[in-house]
């Protein structure tokens, strides 16, 4: 989805977690292509750095929106803005976050923040942004899910099935949406560098370098599926075929194979 109409009004998109990692490259790219934005996060520093460069750089109209989705009052008021804006084209749901080690010594409090974040800030987010958009008969929702989405996650429990639900619940979005005019992708990711492996305690050290993908690349491959109305999006070749081969092998395997791999690179001890 394009944004640099020769004539007409810029289009908008909101971006949650924008002050980091791949919610910032979106803001950066979709600027680029003329887009004006609404950047949501917690670091208000961040943002308002990151909204003065883009006016500067692109010309973009920024606004700045500081919340914590994991709290339902701040949720509730970046919902009511998506609803009361019909002009938003784009909605990329990107705020996040993972935990890791062994479930049962997580705090329970910091995988209930982690649910609702990654799931229920998603999910009334999107039912916000949608019936403007079907109304006008054109927007799209990117929801940024993950490798770890596809199969179940040892030592990263709670994010794999938090990301499980985006796949499923994007995917279904589709089928709701057809001949609408309106597009759902799930992008799903493998290892990128940003700030999430710090947050998320992964030890990078045993994640080989062939592995790991630059954000740009990622955005840039959700675009253009989106352009496509492709609904679910890996990108880099290593991740579809590593993607391709894991949903292909019995269950019981894959799962095994997974929690001797994430053992060595998840602390066993995790903090949200």
């Amino acid at each position: 989805m394009s944004g640099s109409q020769a004539s007409g009004p810029r289009p908008r998109a909101m971006i949650t977690g924008a002050s980091a990692g791949i919610g910032l490259t979106f803001a950066e790219r979709l600027a680029a292509d003329g887009y004006d934005l609404v950047l949501v996060a917690r670091r208000r520093e961040r943002l308002e750095a990151l909204a003065k460069r883009l006016g500067e750089s692109h010309g973009a109209e920024v606004e700045v929106l500081v919340a914590d989705l994991t709290e339902p009052g701040e949720l509730l008021g970046i919902e009511q803005r998506v609803g009361a804006a019909p002009e938003l084209d784009l909605l990329v749901n990107n705020a996040g976050f993972g935990t890791s080690g062994v479930f049962r010594d997580l705090d329970p409090d910091g995988e209930e923040r982690e649910v609702r974040l990654n799931c229920l800030a998603l999910l009334r987010l999107t039912r916000a942004a949608l019936p403007p958009m079907v109304a006008r008969g054109r927007g799209a929702v990117i929801n940024v899910s993950s490798m770890a989405g596809f199969l179940p996650s040892p030592y990263n429990a709670t994010y794999g099935a938090t990301k499980a639900f985006v796949n499923s619940f994007t995917e279904a979005l589709a089928e709701e949406l057809r001949g609408t005019g309106v597009a759902v992708q799930a992008l799903c990711p493998g290892f990128t560098r940003t700030e999430f492996q710090d947050v998320a305690a992964v030890d990078t050290s045993v994640i080989p370098e062939f592995a790991w993908m630059e954000p740009e690349p990622v955005v840039d491959a959700s675009l253009a599926a989106l352009e496509a109305r492709d609904v679910i999006c890996v990108p880099g070749l290593g991740n579809r075929l590593a993607s391709w081969t894991a949903r292909r092998l019995p269950r019981r395997l894959v799962t095994r194979l997974m929690g001797a791999t994430q053992s060595g690179s998840y602390s066993t001890k995790g903090d949200a």
